[in-house]
């Protein structure tokens, strides 16, 4: 019963974001990332941990508590834009939104014909990336998390991302999905950024410490041959964003396979440490990335 009350409080909010100005439903996002930022204790605690373990020896107390800030502000603000994606009008959101590298994707599609794996990230307004079949005519398939305990909200939030043109493919059993859609030379898209579990990761270097990552990406990559190609839609300015497509990653290929997927998944992440010191509040920091094996050893930032 609980479970169902949220949802409806959850699409009363949308309905009634979907009826302000795209300035005020932006601004009041803002506002609910600093309300959350005072309120939430927890996830401002594992915020300020996770930056000061990245940043602890180039930044100040006080540029990690601001970037802390900055990043609930994001994530109140992803949280509008989401749930306006139904209401959406492609033509105004092309308008706003600067393009970089869609040759990339082009060019792999038009001369491999192997799929592309889209390095996706918990960066900036991942979720608009969802509209990306729409304005550019591509065909994107991802592999997403059910929500768990709320069989309304999970499918609030699906109907919403197939209804912006995605193919929403669950992670349980995934793997036959993605290979038929890579077959059909679609594009797959894979979040990478968050903690693996010890069973099905492997630890490799994120801002200088070991961190259990996923492996998938990489292995298959080797497994199928489609290139990796990382992707991000970074926030640009007021209601802006600019879409930025990498060349596909270079990976490794020697024939020693451990080896191979341990440098590539090293690749993945020096990949995304790159773009999230370029704009450190943007990522997803709320989420605890690296293993805490004792408390207490880092300075108190609070």
């Amino acid at each position: 019963m609980m479970a169902f009350f949220q949802y409806l409080i959850i699409k009363a909010f949308s309905l009634f974001v979907n009826l302000l100005p795209e300035g005020s439903a932006s601004r009041l996002g803002r506002r609910m990332g600093r309300i959350a930022y005072t309120l939430d204790r927890g996830h401002r605690k594992t915020a300020i941990e996770n930056l000061d373990l990245a940043f602890g020896r180039e930044k100040s107390k006080e540029e990690i508590r601001t970037l802390a800030r900055k990043t609930f502000e994001n994530l109140g603000m992803t949280a509008v834009e989401f749930f306006r994606i139904p209401k959406t009008d492609i033509e105004a959101f092309k308008a706003r939104l600067s393009v970089e590298g869609l040759e990339n994707i082009r060019k792999v599609l038009d001369n491999q014909k192997k799929g592309i794996l889209l390095l996706l990230s918990h960066f900036g307004n991942w979720e608009l990336m969802g509209l990306i079949p729409k304005a550019f005519h591509l065909s994107i398939s991802v592999i997403a998390r059910p929500i768990k305990n709320n069989r309304w909200l999970d499918r609030m939030v699906s109907e919403i991302r197939e209804g912006a043109g995605l193919e929403v493919i669950p992670a349980a059993k995934a793997s036959r999905r993605v290979l038929q859609a890579l077959a059909q030379n679609r594009m797959v898209g894979i979040l990478t950024d968050q903690r693996a579990k010890r069973s099905e990761g492997i630890l490799v270097d994120f801002f200088g410490k070991r961190a259990p990552t996923t492996p998938a990406l990489a292995v298959l990559a080797m497994r199928t041959g489609a290139p990796i190609v990382p992707i991000f839609m970074v926030r640009d300015g007021a209601q802006k964003h600019r879409l930025v497509i990498r060349e596909p990653l270079q990976l490794m290929n020697s024939g020693d396979v451990k080896e191979d997927v341990e440098f590539n998944t090293r690749l993945v992440n020096q990949t995304l440490e790159e773009m999230i010191r370029r704009y450190p509040d943007q990522w997803f920091w709320v989420h605890r990335r690296w293993e805490r094996k004792r408390r207490g050893r880092r300075r108190s930032v609070e």
